[in-house]
């Protein structure tokens, strides 16, 4: 269990996990995509948790799931950390003058049809964030903070069957608080846990 993560912890387990992406693919077939993994720390109760949404029922990809702030690379921007900063101010107001970014893990591809790259950053201490906080409506349902004692626990990490519209024949997964963390998502989670030395490394190509 691990309550507190501090940014000497993402460094280690960003340097961890280096070797952890996917075997290289055709990148023709691929949308390139990046998120970003949010880490809240309360310096002084010493716990940390994850900023994560809950997408639209009505969106046409990836309706109604629990996701990172995120979403695919654009013309313009310069970088896929550009896009995943462009991505979290879009869906939930959130700009980087907010946050640090510590790294990036490998690149994850998804049977959707995404290579994604997920960053991982830190809200900064001195940070109104709370002020500028509000979701997109017409892409993002709800805003919530799961613990990270909670969602980085090994025993809270399942391989089940992914919903029946899923191309996958079995994903990880994560219930917190009856929401469904799921396919990508739930596998980043995973990682990071296992990056901590909370767990052993999922498979590779695992989606």
């Amino acid at each position: 269990m691990i309550k507190f993560v501090s940014k000497t912890d993402l460094l280690t387990c960003i340097y961890k996990v280096r070797n952890a992406g996917d075997k290289e693919r055709s990148n023709d077939k691929y949308n390139k995509a990046s998120v970003l993994v949010l880490f809240i720390n309360d310096e002084i109760k010493k716990n940390s948790s994850i900023l994560m949404i809950k997408r639209r029922d009505n969106l046409r990809k990836h309706a109604g799931q629990i996701a990172f702030p995120g979403g695919r690379k654009e013309k313009e921007d310069l970088n896929l950390e550009e896009t995943a900063k462009r991505e979290t101010e879009e869906e939930i107001n959130i700009s980087s003058e907010h946050y640090s970014i510590v790294g990036n893990f490998p690149k994850f591809f998804t049977g959707t049809g995404y290579v994604v790259t997920p960053f991982l950053g830190i809200i900064k201490s001195n940070s109104n964030w709370q002020k500028v906080l509000k979701p997109n409506l017409s892409e993002v349902e709800q805003i919530f903070f799961p613990p990270t004692d909670y969602l980085l626990s090994p025993k809270y990490h399942l391989r089940e069957k992914p919903p029946i519209n899923s191309s996958m024949s079995m994903t990880w997964t994560i219930n917190y608080n009856n929401k469904n963390i799921w396919g990508l998502t739930a596998r980043v989670l995973v990682t990071i846990s296992a990056g901590l030395g909370l767990r052993e490394f999922p498979p590779c190509d695992d989606i």
